[in-house]
């Protein structure tokens, strides 16, 4: 018989297709785990987010070949450098200070995210699972507040523990932002209408999140959001959009300020008031002149050990003995953090702890804001939701250790990874 080729060539297509499937499962497990950030961010336990990184891992360890865009990167190895470096800080500082391995209860959720980065980084995936997830959680987490509320009664609607209402209708705030960043996403599809419906409701729940938890150090940096919002998007709108945009979102917060249930007001008006009591002298302790207090005895061990720092048990120990010398309130002697995340980050690990913590906050900020400016639909959300990253986080630190917990450092380092390994396989319009 003799060999035409024609039996080479019929085997061909057969070959790529049954080594096509495979691909074709474990890229479509790789979505489901992008989609599945943005599902559990509130709605589950926080440490079920922990599933991400692992079903990243799992969809691209059988994998071979080259990833789709050159990896790792000049930018790449920032990514991972300050998050594997933002752990070992954590874990160096226990030693130094006689805590042993404590600290890796607070650096493995960075390592974890720096893993998912490499795993991420064999597939070329669509923004689309992040941005549905995202707007599926916000709405989710929207009802269960709500419910919280109208339903059970609570005065703050709290998610699951230890998460409380303040890291709870922050991050809340967070997912609706991510939500509004993706509306430029979706006007750029096929069917527009429907994702920009989902998004928008997606951003309206949660700031109604926000709202009903009552958290109120989340607002203090929602100006800032807003305006990132407004870079990216606003340049490219008619005036009567913007100004119908400005409008809806004005009437939005009004209503939730106005209306009582959603505690708003009240909220507002208890925090001007405590922090004019404070400064007229009043020293009765509210969650504002607590704040305070607690600052200035941070302060008061940064000056003490600018370089080392405390250590976690130091810190508690320094703050108890204050209160016991009568230099600040007996009662703020038993909270473990400073409610603020840079004082706190440098009064417990020292310069390094503050220098990592500097970099995981401007970080974002190098990798994303030149996108702002982007003519691409895609990478102009994914930087609007990269920059608000820092920005939100920033704002939530100011009056609250969201870092402190590994559940806001878990948070924050899968949004880092999975946002920016959907930038970087992103195509750059031409001239761009």
């Amino acid at each position: 018989m003799i060999d035409d080729g024609h039996h080479r060539a019929a085997a061909q297509p057969f070959v790529r297709l049954t080594h096509a499937r495979p691909a074709q499962c474990h890229a479509r497990l790789a979505s489901m785990a992008l989609a599945f950030l943005g599902v559990a961010f509130l709605v589950l336990p926080w440490w079920t987010l922990a599933a991400v990184p692992l079903l990243l891992g799992l969809a691209a360890w059988p994998r071979s070949g080259r990833p789709p865009t050159p990896f790792p990167g000049r930018r790449d190895l920032w990514v991972l450098a300050v998050l594997i470096l933002y752990g070992l800080g954590w874990v160096l500082a226990g030693p130094w200070h006689g805590e042993g391995v404590r600290g890796l209860k607070e650096a493995w959720p960075a390592w974890l995210a720096a893993l998912a980065l490499v795993a991420l980084s064999r597939f070329r995936l669509s923004s689309g699972w992040l941005w549905g997830g995202f707007a599926v959680g916000s709405l989710a987490t929207g009802g269960w507040a709500v419910w919280q509320r109208l339903v059970e009664g609570v005065r703050r609607a709290d998610g699951h523990e230890p998460l409380h209402a303040i890291l709870f209708g922050n991050l809340g705030l967070l997912a609706g932002l991510i939500c509004l960043a993706g509306l430029g996403w979706a006007l750029g599809r096929e069917r527009h209408r429907g994702w920009a419906l989902l998004l928008a409701a997606g951003g309206v729940a949660g700031l109604t999140v926000s709202a009903l938890s009552g958290s109120r150090g989340g607002w203090i940096g929602l100006p800032l959001a807003l305006w990132v919002l407004y870079r990216g998007h606003g340049p490219r709108l008619a005036v009567r959009w913007q100004l119908a945009g400005f409008g809806v979102l004005a009437l939005l917060l009004a209503g939730l300020y106005v209306v009582p249930q959603t505690g708003v007001e009240r909220r507002i008006d208890n925090a001007v008031g405590s922090l004019e009591q404070y400064l007229e002298g009043n020293r009765e302790m509210t969650s504002v002149s607590a704040r305070l207090e607690m600052w200035k005895g941070a302060m008061h061990l940064v000056v003490e050990r600018p370089l080392a720092g405390w250590g976690a048990r130091g810190y508690r120990q320094a703050m108890r003995e204050r209160s016991a010398a009568g230099h600040q309130a007996p009662t703020l002697g038993r909270y473990w953090h400073a409610h603020n995340d840079l004082l706190d980050a440098w009064a417990k690990r020292g310069l390094p702890g503050l220098a990592t913590l500097l970099a995981l906050y401007l970080l974002p900020l190098g990798l994303f804001a030149g996108g702002l400016r982007s003519e691409s639909r895609e990478r102009r959300a994914l930087a609007m939701a990269g920059v608000m990253l820092p920005v939100t986080f920033v704002g939530f630190g100011l009056t609250y250790s969201f870092l402190a917990y590994p559940a806001g450092g878990l948070v924050y380092g899968l949004l880092l990874v999975a946002l920016w390994g959907l930038y970087r396989q992103t195509p750059l319009p031409p001239g761009e």
